[in-house]
């Protein structure tokens, strides 16, 4: 969705067009007039395959962790640059380097209107577009770089928004369950309890006793969500779209 096949690294053309034309946000706020390279990564704009209010809805309880691991390992990859949320509801991904707020690009692009400004500027200050072919090269991959990440963070949200909410809430109830009581329940010879590919968990063994039963229903209560809770007649416990 964002990162741009076909870009010819050995075509400065191309490649000043690519830099020069790529989408930028504030890296603080529109008061600061500095800008730099971004993308915008609202959920309802990703074209996602599933519901986005699930992804967003996963996100908000703990999905959101994995990709902030995902944009470390990319930091980590691309040393003295940081990527980061920006905007109201953080719908902006921003590439900007560690020590400016500034645009990551240099001056030769930005203060270029045309590639004919550019070659004008390279000739100027370089002697020839040639001599500056390196540093046009290092920032198009840098900015491809940055654009296939944001592929790939749009693509684990896409993932996410394949998934059932009550399933991955249940699943996160049970481990959360387990967790806690998972010496009391080998003390006592039961087995953890587990979520079936449709988010339902056979409780009949620890309804044996009230406390555990009890301490199940306390963790499964707690989880916030549009949907109804459903003990039915064969000892499952799930969580169904709520009709309200």
């Amino acid at each position: 969705m964002f990162y741009k096949k076909g870009i010819d690294i050995t075509n400065d053309r191309q490649m000043f067009e690519f830099l020069a034309g790529h989408y930028t946000y504030p890296t603080m706020n529109y008061h600061n007039y500095l800008y730099s390279i971004a993308n915008k990564v609202k959920l309802y704009n990703l074209c996602l395959s599933g519901d986005w209010c699930v992804a967003l809805s996963l996100l908000e309880n703990g999905e959101y962790e994995t990709l902030e691991i995902m944009i470390n390992d990319w930091e980590l990859a691309h040393p003295g640059y940081e990527v980061y949320f920006n905007g109201r509801s953080g719908g902006y991904l921003i590439l900007k380097a560690k020590d400016s707020n500034g645009s990551i690009l240099p001056d030769d692009i930005l203060e270029s209107d045309n590639y004919e400004d550019y070659k004008s500027y390279c000739r100027h200050y370089y002697g020839s577009v040639k001599a500056n072919r390196d540093d046009l090269v290092f920032y198009t991959n840098l900015v491809r770089d940055f654009d296939k990440l944001c592929d790939e963070l749009r693509d684990y949200c896409d993932r996410l928004s394949q998934l059932k909410f009550e399933v991955v809430e249940m699943e996160n109830a049970v481990d959360d369950f387990n967790e806690r009581y998972g010496n009391d329940l080998e003390l006592l010879g039961f087995e953890p309890l587990q979520c079936d590919s449709e988010g339902k968990v056979n409780v009949s063994e620890i309804k044996t006793l009230i406390c555990l039963s009890e301490a199940f229903n306390r963790i499964v209560h707690s989880k916030d969500g549009p949907y109804d809770i459903i003990h039915d007649e064969n000892g499952y416990v799930y969580y169904s779209k709520s009709n309200l």
